[in-house]
């Protein structure tokens, strides 16, 4: 089954056929946003948006806020350290223990016990009301004994003035308190106490225990906050937007697996050789068929320049081999010279997209060629062809062999365009079942018969193939990229 269509036609006969420039800008904006697309789902920022969501969503904040909300000063174990404290500090021997601790009278407390005065005191208050001393006092006196020597020692000492006051301070109960709790384990709790209760620690837990926002504190509340800020990002609200939509589907369908655009000052020549395929393989020459009026020269005939190649159909004489079924190859005068480029050595893929951005010199006699072709040369497919002939005509068409006789064609002619002035972009989609061909995607041609099944490569060549071709010479195929892509779950 063979289909062709005027659609193209139509669309320009009313202004809605898509310009090239705005096609073209069109397919690739939408697959750097699909590129964008694709890297944004292995984003961290994605990754981070969804375990935040997947937060958000569940019931986790809503449990950490209930037991946030329980979580009081009063019966905390901060609030019993708290009354503790109280408690002890408004006990009366701990009061006195702080009022002795820093006195003068502590101070002067340590200074006489330390200087034994109070033991030399009560040493000798023991003796002078000893009985023994006392039955002999007098005699003791009249002699002026060494045991009377320790009560008039007795005298002065209590004549001292610092001994005095350290007498009268032994019946002071402040410093009775002091003594009793100095080093005791309820004075270190005090102390303890104090010290943690006046700790920044413990202050900032009081104040957070009193507050009334300590879920929003928290860093559950600050991812909450954050997936909110995220949730309303433009690059999430257009990726989410593009989860589900069809937007990509056909962006989706094709992976890209051969890309020229020429953009350096010469031809990759690990891509593409300029001659036949079997010339290059078989004898290391460049030849023409035999019919041929043009040699494809070596390279001479194409030209790298401004992002673009050109191959040039020239009106100059040639000699060199051409291809007869019955001799071979043999010695050929030509009268023009042209070019070719293939990826036989390089690239070759069974069904995908073809397609390349595409002007050439609508010149009669002369032909030019995008084409797909195998080891050998049926079937082979045209994504596009400009025919020779006093009246071009442009075409995508597909050559199979059918028995003996002349080669079967399927041709879709294009017409109503002007190849000469504009760039178009001609693609073909080949499946197991169907040729589909297109210009600035729009469908032209499609047939479902005699679908080919190897594997081809790309040709680019023009030349001539009429009776005469000098009125418009040179002419120039030229094509500003290439590119190639299979079914992307291939």
């Amino acid at each position: 089954m063979a289909l062709q269509n005027l659609r193209p036609t139509t669309l320009k006969l009313f202004g809605r056929f898509p310009k090239t420039l705005e096609f073209e800008t069109k397919q690739d904006n939408l697959r750097k946003e699909y590129e964008e697309f694709v890297n944004f789902s292995d984003s961290e920022e994605y990754k981070t948006f969804i375990e935040l969501e997947k937060f958000a969503k569940s019931d986790e904040p809503e449990k950490i806020r209930r037991k946030l909300k329980s979580l009081t000063f009063k019966d905390s174990e901060e609030q019993k350290l708290e009354l503790e404290l109280k408690l002890l500090s408004k006990k009366k021997t701990v009061r006195n223990y702080i009022r002795v601790k820093s006195s003068e009278k502590l101070e002067l407390y340590r200074k006489v016990e330390s200087s034994g005065k109070p033991q030399k005191h009560e040493e000798l208050k023991q003796f002078i009301q000893s009985l023994g001393y006392k039955s002999q006092r007098k005699d003791h006196k009249k002699n002026n004994s060494e045991e009377y020597q320790k009560e008039v020692e007795l005298k002065c000492l209590k004549k001292d003035n610092e001994l005095k006051q350290y007498l009268k301070l032994l019946n002071w109960k402040p410093l009775q308190d002091f003594l009793k709790l100095e080093d005791s384990v309820e004075i270190n709790r005090f102390y303890e106490l104090g010290t943690l209760l006046s700790s920044k620690e413990f202050i900032d837990r009081k104040e957070y225990l009193l507050s009334k926002n300590k879920f929003e504190q928290t860093s559950a509340y600050q991812n909450l906050k954050e997936y909110e800020k995220l949730k309303k990002s433009n690059k999430i609200i257009w990726y989410k937007k593009n989860i589900n939509s069809k937007r990509f589907d056909e962006v989706k369908r094709w992976k890209n697996t051969f890309s020229e655009d020429f953009s350096e000052n010469k031809l990759d020549k690990n891509k593409w050789i300029t001659q036949f395929y079997w010339g290059k393989t078989l004898i290391e020459q460049g030849y023409s068929l035999a019919n041929d009026k043009h040699f494809y020269t070596n390279g001479n005939n194409i030209d790298i320049n401004n992002n673009s190649l050109k191959i040039i159909t020239r009106k100059e004489k040639a000699e060199g081999l051409a291809w007869d079924k019955r001799f071979g190859f043999i010695p050929q005068a030509f009268e023009y010279t042209s070019g070719i480029v293939n990826t036989g050595q390089s690239f070759r893929q069974l069904y995908g997209k073809f397609e390349a951005k595409i002007r050439f010199t609508m010149a009669p006699n002369v032909y030019h060629a995008f084409w797909l072709v195998g080891d050998t040369m049926l079937p082979h497919i045209d994504v596009i062809r400009q025919n020779g002939g006093a009246k071009p005509s442009v075409q995508g068409s597909i050559f199979w062999q059918n028995g003996p006789k002349k080669p079967n064609c399927f041709k879709a002619r294009l017409s109503g365009f002007n190849f000469s002035e504009n760039f178009y972009i001609l693609s073909l989609e080949w499946t197991p079942n169907k040729l589909e061909w297109k210009i600035n995607g729009v469908t032209y041609a499609q047939t479902t018969s005699n679908i080919p099944k190897e594997p081809a490569y790309l040709v680019l060549s023009s030349g001539v193939n009429g009776a005469k071709a000098d009125s418009m010479l040179p002419a120039n195929l030229e094509v500003e990229w290439i590119r190639c892509w299979k079914m992307a779950k291939e």
